[in-house]
């Protein structure tokens, strides 16, 4: 799959054709120059584009979006991701979180930095405070996956719920990988979703 990278800073682009090389991205001045918007992953500066530009290619479903700013901020981050962009992230993160973003989205998952997503479950948790632990879904896990689940639906970090539950951080994500499987959802943030609907 093809890497579009949209950015009028050259110090992102510097950055990016650093840390993305092995994609071989290709860069596109303005976003109109992408022919064939639904091949590839596309990385755009959100400064390189107005809100309502940036509102509008979202909207329009063209492509695997992911949006990096100089200065994230986590309403940005809900409002993009809202609008239907799978990643959001600062532009000029670690080269292994550009790599990691590129393979998520790649994959048709969503991909956000670990404490953004922490905040969005937190979020969540208080926005909705049904009781989840009757959720029909966890009628399908065992009933130390079922601790593991309602824990990170609250937003609890893999360390959190080991020191909790008194078992290792191995063991946490053991029951991670069973409960994702299990349950159809990608990562914890589907799962948190999914527990909330």
């Amino acid at each position: 799959m093809k890497l579009y990278i949209v950015s009028s800073v050259d110090t992102v682009l510097e950055h990016w054709g650093r840390a993305l090389k092995i994609f071989h991205p290709i860069q596109l001045k303005t976003i109109t120059e992408l022919n064939r918007p639904n091949e590839g992953v596309v990385f755009i500066h959100d400064s390189s584009l107005s809100d309502s530009e940036l509102d509008d290619f979202i909207r329009a479903g063209l492509s695997k979006i992911m949006i990096l700013s100089m200065v994230p901020d986590f309403n940005k981050a809900q409002q993009v991701l809202n609008a239907g962009a799978m990643g959001y992230g600062n532009a000029l993160m670690h080269e292994s979180h550009l790599q990691s973003a590129y393979q998520t989205i790649e994959e048709g998952k969503v991909w956000l930095y670990p404490d953004f997503i922490a905040a969005l479950i937190s979020r969540l948790a208080e926005s909705q405070p049904k009781a989840i632990s009757e959720h029909k879904e966890l009628n399908k896990l065992s009933v130390r996956e079922r601790e593991v689940a309602l824990l990170l639906a609250q937003g609890m970090t893999h360390n959190e719920i080991s020191e909790k539950l008194d078992i290792t951080v191995r063991t946490i994500k053991a029951h991670c990988s069973a409960i994702y499987e299990k349950l159809a959802v990608k990562d914890r943030l589907a799962l948190s979703l999914l527990l909330h609907s």
